[in-house]
């Protein structure tokens, strides 16, 4: 019995012409990248939107191309497509038990340190021929590679997600309170919020986690000024056990030490803060490919089990 359903009317050399040229926004460095001659890939090009029946690109005359609205919609399939593609290529190897397969993998910066290579390790070590292509952001940057398809799934928080974005919950992560070694309320158990609002405050400057933090000062009326900022959290770290303030995080630490040698103290907030989530994130209309899928689920198991990756790190450890 044959399918009715017509065969497709472009091809994978289209397509990866296509991701290739939306991703440089020109013929010229599409041309370099893919050792085609320009005119080979504007026919090419052409042909793709005629067979897709929508334009994909406005072509400026001396400032390169644009995508349209189409053609942003048409990039995230069309890479989700060709990771497909590269897979069936390599499946053979699943007949014998193996997998193979390369996983685009994001990750909120502020959790990369002390997350990714334990997970990726652990994984690894079952199934050696995976491959990894890893990307430490912020969760702005984050949400926007999931939804055009640069990366297949995300670890991140619940910050934010828009409608588009599918979140399985795994951990609550509570914040707490970073302060120097030898600050007057180092060694107390828990500090209230209250307490630090006229301390100098480092402030991790990241989009959505600097207002996350913010907020937990809400219920005082006023908020925390920051004397020091930074994206970075090893240097927020090294800010605070150089005495320079305190600052707040989610993640647990397993050290209380920074790279330069200094040390500062945890204490948790007195406060009942509101936590994070700590999740996996993925774009909802994307189908998931079959290496994606056994990666989320060995990142849920690891995860929800509340294991040493997210166990937090007590006083009493310090």
């Amino acid at each position: 019995m044959h399918s009715s359903t017509p065969p497709p009317r472009y091809s994978l050399r289209q397509l990866r012409y296509f991701v290739v040229t939306a991703e440089a926004l020109s013929f010229t460095a599409a041309s370099k990248q893919l050792h085609i001659s320009q005119p080979a890939i504007s026919s090419t090009l052409a042909d793709l939107e005629d067979s897709f029946g929508v334009q994909l690109f406005i072509r400026h005359h001396a400032s390169g191309l644009s995508l349209t609205q189409s053609g942003k919609d048409m990039l995230a399939l069309a890479r989700n497509l060709l990771k497909s593609a590269d897979e069936l290529q390599t499946a053979a190897s699943d007949l014998d038990g193996g997998m193979r397969g390369q996983i685009y993998l994001g990750c909120l910066i502020t959790l990369a340190p002390s997350l990714l290579p334990q997970l990726i390790s652990r994984f690894m070590a079952q199934h050696r021929s995976m491959r990894f292509d890893t990307c430490e952001t912020d969760q702005q940057d984050l949400l926007a590679r999931l939804q055009d398809g640069r990366v297949d799934i995300g670890l991140t928080y619940n910050l934010d997600l828009p409608p588009d974005i599918l979140f399985t919950p795994l951990v609550d992560l509570p914040p707490y309170i970073i302060l120097p070694k030898q600050h007057r309320l180092a060694g107390a158990g828990a500090v209230s919020l209250s307490s630090l609002l006229d301390e100098p405050y480092v402030m991790l400057d990241l989009p959505h986690s600097r207002e996350y933090f913010a907020s937990l000062f809400d219920v005082f009326g006023r908020q925390p000024e920051a004397a020091f900022r930074s994206s970075q959290p090893e240097v927020i770290r090294g800010m605070v056990a150089n005495g320079l303030g305190y600052s707040m995080l989610n993640f647990p630490l397993r050290s209380t030490c920074t790279v330069d040698g200094k040390e500062f103290a945890i204490c948790e907030v007195q406060e009942k803060a509101q936590a994070m989530t700590l999740g996996i994130a993925r774009l909802r209309s994307m189908r998931q490919r079959k290496a994606v899928h056994l990666f989320e689920q060995f990142c849920t198991e690891v995860l929800s089990e509340n294991t040493k990756l997210v166990q937090p790190l007590h006083q009493e450890d310090v």
